[in-house]
């Protein structure tokens, strides 16, 4: 009798149990790698940060300011400022008084429909998001800032399937080293139980803001606080107060964001750098250390808030060490 034709014998799959615990090194290693998280204003940087407020609370003017002001203290290398929800005209009538900035480039539907005219789309919301998809495959976005202008202009969030594909673009941007700024309408139907639109776009979310204007008799909105609804990392602020003057093109944040168990060390490094400029982060901590029950990780905290609100200056030193000085505007002479 003869003996069956047997096919191709395929090698034996690395059992998955063995190969997760082969690769340990490999995956500690790049954990470790992994830049510390850093503020720029109240926004973390190389995440996805979302404001949200009702329609003419002034997310759009906040945004603005706190990333010209960001782009201006060279937080940021770039800024795209992506408006698919305002009139061309609103950059004129609102933000001429700012000073211009080269870095930071502000896009409107008319930029993209006339201007990017490589890009296919037969309206602003294809477009836009083909420019995004470029850029989610560039290098060159590592430290730039894209604000966009607002979610519902660039996706349906009643589709979960749009949704997904629109976060999984902005989450592949983080990963190249950008940061993104999403502005929200919140309306009535988001906040609706059976709207689940609203719950995958917080769990997307690295760091969720409600704005909160406050606004001059007239109605004009002359600053906001935000109110922290959600935050990944331990180093943030649970409100941030940003103040601006359209007329005066000026921007500028209130420092009574700190916790109160954190003022003192606010103070001690201060006083710490005055006397000992160019400090790296490991001699500043051992420096506080003894003047505090706090640990080392909030410490660290603290020092990453004080550059988001520019009271301090961080270079790279030697083997990238984190060196920190007094911001400029803060010294007396």
């Amino acid at each position: 009798m003869g003996t069956k034709a047997q096919g191709p014998v395929s090698p034996t799959p690395a059992k998955c149990y063995n190969n997760i615990i082969a690769q340990k090194k490999v995956i500690m290693k790049s954990k470790k790698e992994v830049e510390d998280i850093e503020l720029a204003g109240c926004l973390v940087k190389r995440s996805i940060n979302i404001f949200v407020a009702p329609s003419g609370s002034g997310k759009s003017l906040i945004a603005f300011c706190l990333a010209w002001k960001e782009t201006k203290e060279n937080n940021f290398k770039t800024t795209f400022y992506l408006d698919l929800d305002n009139p061309i005209d609103l950059y004129k009538d609102r933000y001429i008084n700012f000073e211009e900035l080269d870095n930071l480039i502000y896009i409107s539907t008319w930029d993209i429909m006339n201007i990017f005219t490589e890009y296919t789309g037969t309206n602003p919301k294809e477009k836009a998001l083909n420019i995004l998809k470029d850029l989610s495959n560039d290098s060159e976005v590592n430290n730039t800032l894209i604000v966009i202008d607002c979610l519902q202009a660039f996706c349906d969030y009643n589709d979960l399937k749009e949704l997904r594909n629109f976060f999984e673009i902005c989450r592949k941007l983080t990963q190249l080293g950008a940061t993104i700024l999403i502005i929200h309408h919140k309306s009535s139907k988001t906040e609706a139980p059976s709207f689940k639109g609203l719950s995958y776009i917080k769990d997307s979310a690295d760091t969720m803001w409600d704005v909160v204007p406050n606004k001059s008799r007239s109605g004009i909105v002359m600053s906001a606080k935000l109110v922290n609804t959600k935050a990944r990392s331990t180093t943030g602020y649970t409100n941030f107060i940003i103040s601006f003057d359209t007329d005066q093109g000026t921007v500028s944040y209130d420092q009574n964001v700190l916790f109160e168990d954190e003022l003192p060390i606010k103070d001690a490094i201060i006083k710490f750098l005055t006397t000992n400029p160019d400090s790296n982060q490991g001699n500043i901590i051992q420096a506080i250390k003894p003047l505090t029950n706090i640990g080392e990780k909030r410490i660290r905290v603290v020092l990453e808030k004080l550059v988001g609100l520019h009271e301090l200056t961080v270079t790279k030193g030697h083997k990238n060490a984190k060196v920190y000085n007094i911001a400029s505007e803060n010294t007396t002479t």
